[in-house]
């Protein structure tokens, strides 16, 4: 990073790209019956792997967010992140809507928040990305004419 300042949108976007996937991974659903109850993981639905696969993607663009400077760059990154925690958004509430009877269960609360924290750090990323590329720009060096 030419900036040397950290980025604290781009790692809460990597932080709820965590929670996302520490909630898939904990039980989204739970079924109870005479032998007791059965929790599954957000891997055992089809919702659970899109969340999966977007929770891991909103972590790698918060990482390239973090790490890279160029602003075009930035800014589509930021984009991105946005993007893959609205679609975690969307994969918990299909989970929800395909319980079929099953409990919901403490994991889908948890990958839920963290795409709440990724829209939020999403939307800041861009803002940031924005200021930063104005900001840049102000500080170009003229060039000299030969």
């Amino acid at each position: 990073m030419q900036s040397e300042k950290l980025s604290y949108p781009g790692i809460a976007g990597a932080v709820a790209g965590v929670v996302g996937v520490a909630g898939v991974y904990a039980s989204w659903f739970q079924v109870s019956g005479a032998a007791g109850t059965l929790k599954l993981d957000g891997t055992a639905d089809m919702s659970g792997k899109l969340g999966l696969a977007m929770s891991i993607a909103l972590f790698a663009f918060s990482v390239g967010y973090v790490l890279l400077d160029d602003s075009r760059i930035r800014r589509a990154l930021g984009a991105l992140m946005t993007f893959a925690a609205v679609v975690v958004a969307l994969a918990c509430v299909w989970g929800i809507t395909r319980a079929d009877g099953a409990d919901l269960a403490f994991g889908l609360l948890v990958s839920a928040l963290g795409s709440v924290l990724g829209i939020g750090a999403g939307l800041l990323t861009m803002r940031d990305a924005t200021a930063f590329e104005e900001a840049s720009e102000d500080t170009e060096v003229p060039a000299v004419a030969s």
